[in-house]
């Protein structure tokens, strides 16, 4: 996204990453050296190298919080890590006719048309993948946001992020929530399937996370999602674009993850109850909301636009 410096912007990113539990069959490659470091370890890193580079830059926007989930078949579980501890104990989600966005009440999003051919996949299969995954959220009947797509913009690469990693993309910042397209293996984690990355607007004198409707969270500028190319993707198969699309678009939206997880010493995986599409953890095709997603949904979404 070009930087548009937005003024009152100095985000700290809240990176709400999926490292949806899979298979190994569906992996292109399985790290084994118990040398390597964690995934935890890892995204420190990224956390730090981000941070490094957009200081260096003289840049408004800080990294805040990264949430990544680890497989079903590995001891290395996820964990949350946080920028700080402001951004720690505050949420975060959009403000309401929002003046520094423009003082809209609806939520726009729009998709990478330069990443979308994967896997023997068109640009036209997984961007309908991820446009059902949007409609599913934007058909909950206790809210009428309403989510708007920006129209298509072909050959456009979009990614801030991706831009501050070094590989392609543009600092385009052009709507609510970007699906900003396919990372190359080895960008990320080798665990983490998809991440959502959330820009919070912060005080330019004290760089706190503003609150300007006061209510308790941080007042989100917009969000950022990409999908790791390690992993083969496919049309309503595993790895399924449009559950991991619907996935992630939960935390574009301002959700977090559901459910409590526990190990079964008989396989060795981790498992979540109750089930749902918001669990910490990728358990094949999902492409309809469970009770407990439309319930968060509607506690974050329901009274809309009057918060």
């Amino acid at each position: 996204m070009k930087q548009k410096r937005v003024s009152l912007i100095i985000a700290a990113v809240a990176l709400a990453a999926i490292t949806l539990i899979t298979s190994s069959s569906t992996a292109r490659t399985r790290a084994t050296s118990s040398q390597e470091p964690t995934t935890e370890e890892q995204m420190r890193s990224l956390l730090g190298n981000l941070n490094t580079g957009l200081e260096a830059s003289s840049s408004n926007f800080l990294v805040g919080q990264v949430d990544y989930l680890t497989p079903d078949d590995t001891q290395d579980v996820g964990q949350t890590i946080f920028f700080n501890d402001r951004v720690k104990q505050l949420g975060a989600h959009f403000v309401p006719g929002d003046p520094r966005r423009g003082g809209r009440a609806n939520i726009t999003y729009i998709v990478d048309q330069a990443e979308g051919a994967i896997d023997g996949l068109t640009v036209g299969q997984t961007t309908a993948a991820i446009d059902r995954a949007m409609a599913t959220w934007n058909g909950v009947n206790c809210s009428t946001i309403p989510i708007t797509k920006l129209p298509d913009i072909p050959g456009l690469d979009i990614g801030l992020v991706e831009t501050l990693l070094g590989q392609t993309g543009g600092p385009f910042m052009l709507a609510d929530i970007t699906h900003a397209g396919w990372l190359p293996a080895g960008v990320l984690p080798a665990n983490v399937i998809g991440v959502t990355f959330t820009f919070i607007f912060s005080d330019p004198a004290t760089h706190a996370p503003t609150d300007i409707d006061n209510n308790g969270k941080a007042d989100v500028a917009f969000r950022e999602i990409l999908y790791n190319d390690r992993f083969v993707w496919r049309i309503n198969g595993n790895i399924d674009v449009e559950t991991v699309a619907l996935h992630e678009s939960g935390h574009g939206l301002s959700q977090g993850h559901f459910g409590k997880a526990f190990g079964t010493d008989a396989n060795g995986k981790i498992h979540f109850a109750p089930l749902a599409v918001m669990n910490a953890a990728y358990s094949g095709v999902q492409q309809d909301l469970k009770g407990t997603d439309n319930g968060g949904h509607c506690s974050i979404w329901g009274s809309w636009p009057n918060n």
